[in-house]
């Protein structure tokens, strides 16, 4: 027998290699023929569904919100991104400030929901960021990422003073070890701005805290957190009632 050649099973005669190559060529062939035949035979029934297929109507989305059932009201950006740090009593009964410390550790100062000011929806007649005769808040003035040229602040740095109609006033300290970003300065054209939602213009302040002291700034014992303050406030009413 020649080393070309092979033997046929079926017939026992042999067969060149060149025969074998284009038998198994045929074979391959069909089988796709095959699978090609097959794969159009599912493309015509899902287009038979595709076609007898209807859509339900479109919705509009309004439709689909009154189906959500949720009575509670969405936290704000404040709520959202920030954690609330308070300070009670400071400097005057009912003097609550809000210190609101960013993820990324920026701090924004304001009044706290339970201010006198805010309590009593109180008059303001102007926000002074003028808090000596030679130092006013107002010109600070800012440049490049380490806030150069910021004016530095001590815990006890006043921000600015708060004077109502009824003849009130009310001075902001700082209470954070840091550099002034920025004062509200819509707050000298519109002091009533100050009644609003930090987050929509009722802020006083954007500070930049020195890490190394921020930790004791909250760790401090008149430094009330979210829960402390709500249960103080809590129990002071309770003493009023």
């Amino acid at each position: 027998m020649q080393e070309n050649a092979v033997k046929d099973i079926a017939d026992g005669r042999e067969i060149s290699l060149q025969e074998q190559e284009e038998h198994d060529e045929l074979v391959d062939s069909n089988k796709e023929t095959a699978i090609i035949d097959s794969d159009k035979e599912i493309s015509a029934i899902v287009d038979s569904d595709y076609e007898s297929f209807t859509f339900p109507p479109d919705k509009d989305v309004s439709d689909m919100l009154d189906e959500v059932q949720y009575s509670g009201s969405f936290p704000t950006v404040t709520d959202r991104y920030f954690t609330p740090y308070y300070k009670m009593d400071a400097q005057s009964l009912g003097n609550d400030t809000c210190i609101w410390i960013h993820s990324n550790r920026i701090c924004m100062l304001s009044l706290a929901p339970s201010h006198i000011i805010l309590q009593d929806n109180k008059d303001i007649q102007k926000v002074n960021f003028k808090v000596s005769d030679k130092l006013d808040r107002s010109l600070n003035k800012v440049s490049g990422k380490g806030k150069h040229g910021a004016q530095p602040l001590q815990t006890n740095s006043n921000i600015c003073t708060i004077l109502c109609k009824d003849g009130q006033t009310y001075v902001i300290k700082c209470y954070i070890v840091g550099k002034l970003v920025e004062v509200n300065e819509a707050l000298s054209e519109n002091p009533q701005l100050l009644k609003k939602l930090p987050h929509k213009g009722g802020y006083l302040a954007i500070i930049l805290p020195n890490i190394k002291f921020l930790e004791n700034f909250k760790q401090s014992v008149s430094t009330l957190t979210h829960d402390k303050y709500i249960k103080h406030i809590k129990e002071k009413e309770n003493k009023q009632q």
